[in-house]
């Protein structure tokens, strides 16, 4: 390392991807975002009537334009070979490494130190949610040029002088995901640190980024503002959920990045850990002469770095998943890389066999962990085999099952629903016993079972859109299926009557109402609607194959009369 000080970084970099070269093989996680990021995103495509629409409108309620035009220009390259969209995930996170790397070397932590805190950092388990995951990434990105700009920043106060690189990183790393509105926050600490009553400087240093996170805040208010739902006023269990998060960027104690979150009392554990591990780093501070300033503001900038979240109100789940804002982590590290460079020096050997045995429990858990995002039968498999297993991991698990057409998945689901009824509160668990009859009728007319068509059209006939758990996921194939049958059997007059109960109750997202109401004009005999309906669909969802032949047959029968 002390030989070849240029190759650093980029051996910080190679080392960091290695646990997640297998991803390589990984396909898209369809049930899990990549279908609306990639998959079926009609403005996916390089174009620039596309980029106006991103860069104008929001993605899943969140402003994040770099992220979408980052997978335009995969799409581009790749088309819908996912092994491409993960290699380039790999490609920012060995960047990330690189420069964390950087930042630690400018931050005085020995080289070789440096290197294993980067890998500690990298290789944390935790990861493999971001590294394996396509639609994560605006994480990525967000911090891939959220390090870069505070390593500019480095620069720039070493230099005494503002830069407008600085600024530019930033404000890319806003229009990656919001999450890095806090950095000048954090550079200002950093700064206040360096320049201690130094006001001029500071002033001159920290007025173009602060800026910069002005007009970045009021650009992603302005366009994500009318969206958030989750804002609430923190409390003790968010103080305790960032604690917690401080300890498992060191050890993660659970992982599954769909369990609900944890109690007080649950958390305790982990608490205590995280707490070890805080007074272990302050502790570390003093021995090496940190001062108390310092040490203040990697603490301050920890919890600047968790703002975006305390205030969305999703701070972390019940286990460790970076994906909500993995420059926590980072900051962890750096913190403890100051804290402990006198330890390095005094104690190399202690501290290397502290941290070889931490990476040898990260790749070991990786090796394992990472598996899990390589389809999403097994991520919503393995999340709803939990004793209360999160809604969202059954939405997930139901999701597959009519997506890949597997009846007993299907009914599986049903009886998970229906057990989870007993933990809701009204009308909560109305919903879910609801959405257990839903689904164990739709598994039987999915298994071939006729005669329940007319019993899953009764369930869709007797109750509103509201009486189900995520209607927007188990309605619409229920509705199509159901009409579909009925149909078959010579009841166009009802499938027809069914699907526009389904468009006037709003079951379902805008193509999947325009492929009900065209179905339910095929069914009536209007050809004509028909076809106009399916059109409109193939605008909003270009690669669907069904509705691609529905609309060519009844073009032929329009062209035929």
């Amino acid at each position: 390392m002390n030989r070849r000080g240029a190759w650093r970084p980029a051996v910080a970099a190679l080392l960091a991807i290695l646990p997640f070269l297998p991803s390589l093989n990984y396909g898209f996680l369809y049930e899990w975002d990549d279908a609306n990021f990639i998959l079926d995103n009609p403005y996916i495509g390089m174009s620039w009537a596309n980029l106006l629409h991103n860069f104008t409108t929001n993605l899943q309620t969140v402003y994040t334009p770099l992220t979408t035009f980052s997978l335009m220009i995969d799409h581009a390259l790749f088309g819908t070979w996912a092994p491409g969209y993960h290699a380039v995930q790999l490609l920012m996170l060995g960047g990330c490494a690189a420069l964390l790397f950087l930042i630690l070397r400018r931050l005085r932590v020995p080289a070789a130190a440096a290197l294993l805190l980067t890998l500690l950092w990298a290789w944390n388990p935790g990861k493999c949610e971001t590294a394996a995951w396509i639609a994560d990434r605006k994480g990525m990105g967000c911090t891939l040029f959220a390090l870069a700009a505070f390593l500019s920043f480095l620069r720039d106060c070493r230099r005494e002088k503002a830069g407008a690189g600085t600024v530019l990183l930033m404000f890319a790393a806003f229009l990656f995901k919001p999450s890095a509105l806090p950095l000048p926050g954090v550079m200002a600490l950093y700064a206040w640190c360096r320049f201690p009553g130094e006001w001029g400087k500071l002033f001159r240093l920290l007025w173009p980024v602060g800026a910069a996170g002005i007009a970045g805040g009021a650009l992603v208010s302005a366009m994500t503002f009318s969206e958030l739902s989750g804002s609430h006023a923190s409390g003790i269990a968010d103080a305790a959920n960032l604690l917690r998060y401080f300890g498992a960027a060191v050890w993660p104690f659970s992982l599954n990045p769909i369990q609900p979150r944890l109690t007080l009392p649950e958390m305790l554990p982990e608490l205590l850990w995280a707490a070890a591990v805080l007074a272990a780093v302050i502790w570390a501070g003093r021995k090496s002469r940190v001062s108390d300033r310092c040490q203040m503001a990697f603490a301050a900038g920890f919890v600047c770095l968790a703002l975006p979240l305390l205030s969305s109100g999703v701070l972390t789940n019940s286990n460790y998943a970076e994906r909500y804002n993995f420059l926590l982590s980072a900051a962890v590290w750096c913190w403890i890389g100051v804290a402990g460079r006198g330890l390095f020096r005094r104690l190399p050997r202690v501290s290397a066999w502290t941290a070889g045995i931490l990476l040898a429990g990260y790749l070991l858990t990786d090796w394992f962990y990472l598996e899990t995002f390589s389809d999403t039968r097994l991520l919503f498999g393995r999340a709803a085999a939990v004793e209360n297993p999160a809604q969202r991991a059954l939405e997930g698990l139901g999701e597959v099952a009519i997506n890949r057409q597997l009846p007993e998945l299907l009914y599986e689901t049903g009886e998970l629903f229906n057990r989870a009824s007993s933990r809701q509160e009204p009308p909560r668990d109305a919903q879910f016993r609801n959405t257990a009859v839903l689904l164990a009728a739709h598994a039987r007319l999915m298994a071939g079972m006729a005669a329940t068509a007319e019993e899953l059209a009764g369930v869709l006939r007797s109750n509103g859109r509201d009486a189900f758990v995520a209607p927007e996921i188990f309605l619409p194939p229920a509705y199509s299926l159901a009409a579909g049958k009925l149909a078959a059997v010579g009841k166009a007059p009802e499938a027809a009557a069914l699907l526009e109960k389904q468009v006037a109750d709003g079951s379902g997202v805008e193509f999947q109402l325009h492929f009900a109401a065209g179905l339910a004009g095929y069914f009536s005999g209007d050809r004509e609607r028909a076809a106009r309906e399916w059109r409109r669909v193939l605008e909003l969802k270009p690669r669907d194959g069904q509705t691609r032949r529905n609309l060519e047959l009844v073009e032929a029968q329009l062209g035929s009369q």
